[in-house]
């Protein structure tokens, strides 16, 4: 057998410990960086989850002011098929009354 001196023991356990200080720091390192990377996903993604709510909510606007418009056009053409309408349209545009109304003109 060979039996190592002292200072080779030394030497030996000088390695051991900078070669696990050495993995021990690449292992943070590298930690570090997924740790900076997840961070950085992480914000990206609620940059784009504000921008898509934002959108959302834009369109969810629109739909709003596209059911009201058709409501009012449902209304709209309830009015023009009805009876007041025809009046309104007689009276404006060709200029009938009704027989039992009286024009009064004024004088200029």
């Amino acid at each position: 057998m060979v039996r190592e001196s002292r200072r080779e023991k030394e030497r030996r356990r000088k390695r051991q410990r900078w070669s696990t200080k050495l993995a021990l720091g690449a292992a943070v390192a590298v930690l570090a960086m997924f740790a900076l990377l997840l961070i950085n996903n992480q914000m990206n993604l609620n940059a784009k989850n504000r921008e898509l709510e934002s959108q959302i909510n834009e369109v969810q606007s629109q739909v709003d002011e596209e059911t009201q418009r058709a409501s009012d056009l449902e209304d709209y053409q309830e009015y023009i098929q009805s009876k007041k309408f025809v009046e309104e349209i007689a009276k404006n545009k060709f200029g009938l009354i009704c027989p039992d109304e009286i024009i009064f003109k004024a004088d200029e």
